[in-house]
């Protein structure tokens, strides 16, 4: 991948790893000393991130949509924003609920080898919205 495709083929494939359950493939996209800050929660490496995925397993499916995304490359380094909807699926009371989470990422990419990684990926919640679903049949 080239770095100008970099960001977005980066986003895609976190969003694909998370929604597929494959975790352990963070490695893949993620330099060894990978940070991230949240509400609530931080990660000091990919290996604590990854750990840290496990409270995905509250929730029966995850679905993420990618928006817009702006950033400049200095050399290597790439400092950017990713827009995304992240919908989680859980029951309340036996009812179907879809939390809406919409989240800007703040996206620091670097070379790492032959390959461009998240060095970093913190996330700012804009918004939390947690309604009844109505599940296709």
């Amino acid at each position: 991948m080239n770095a100008a495709d970099a960001p977005h083929a980066l986003a895609v494939r976190y969003a694909q790893i998370v929604d597929n359950r494959e975790f352990e493939r963070m490695i893949d996209i993620m330099c060894a000393d990978f940070t991230q800050q949240g509400p609530g929660f931080s990660a000091g490496s990919v290996m604590e991130f990854i750990a840290g995925l496990a409270f995905l397993e509250n929730y029966s499916a995850t679905f993420h949509l990618l928006g817009q995304q702006s950033g400049e490359w200095e050399g290597d380094v790439y400092r950017g924003e990713t827009y995304c909807v992240a919908s989680h699926i859980h029951e309340k009371s036996g009812v179907p609920h879809k939390l809406d989470m919409g989240i800007r990422y703040s996206d620091h990419i670097v070379l790492d080898g032959a390959h461009y990684k998240y060095q970093s990926r913190d996330l700012n919640v804009v918004y939390v919205q947690d309604l009844p679903l109505e599940m296709s049949q």
